[in-house]
């Protein structure tokens, strides 16, 4: 019993790191403090690609920033804490988990706590270039409200991606 487990384990995880990883685009932010995620605000990311090595204990992203008309190209590595969310420092200190994976999208929420102790709670969805359906978007506004964040302050953000692929 015990090795079917392990067997089934290490399925999963090989099955959700082989779904998490490669290029994928930003489609959508959404944020309670909107001003992070605005056009070039310090949380507007726009994400290339998404790697996963030991067993997906540390996930990397590789991500484009766009201040004053300039894209950055940056890349952090998460590491897995015990409560299975993803740690690493950008614009503070930030804790991210993918909460919903498809082919086609997945969603992480993060935690930011800036420089000055200000705290945001954010959802990035990542895809593989397309636009949310409207289904998908009505999806992402109830997850929105049950994050506490106002469906008003999701951007679509494929339209002001001008960085490189």
């Amino acid at each position: 019993m015990v090795k079917f487990l392990l067997l089934a384990l290490s399925f999963g995880l090989a099955h959700a790191q082989a779904e998490l990883e490669g290029k994928w685009v930003t489609t959508a932010i959404a944020a309670d403090n909107i001003d992070t995620i605005e056009e070039e605000g310090p949380m507007r990311i726009y994400v290339r690609e998404l790697t996963c090595s030991e067993a997906c204990s540390k996930m990397g992203v590789t991500f484009y920033v766009n201040a004053n008309g300039q894209c950055s190209e940056t890349k952090v590595i998460g590491y897995r804490q015990e409560d299975g969310k993803y740690r690493t420092q950008f614009e503070g200190d930030n804790r991210f988990e993918p909460v919903h994976a498809t082919p086609e999208n997945i969603v992480f929420t993060n935690k930011n706590v800036d420089r000055t102790g200000r705290t945001t709670k954010l959802i990035f969805v990542v895809g593989k270039g397309q636009p949310l359906t409207p289904e998908q978007y009505e999806k992402l506004e109830e997850f929105a409200k049950e994050q506490g964040i106002p469906t008003e302050n999701i951007r679509e953000v494929l339209p002001t991606d001008t960085c490189p692929e």
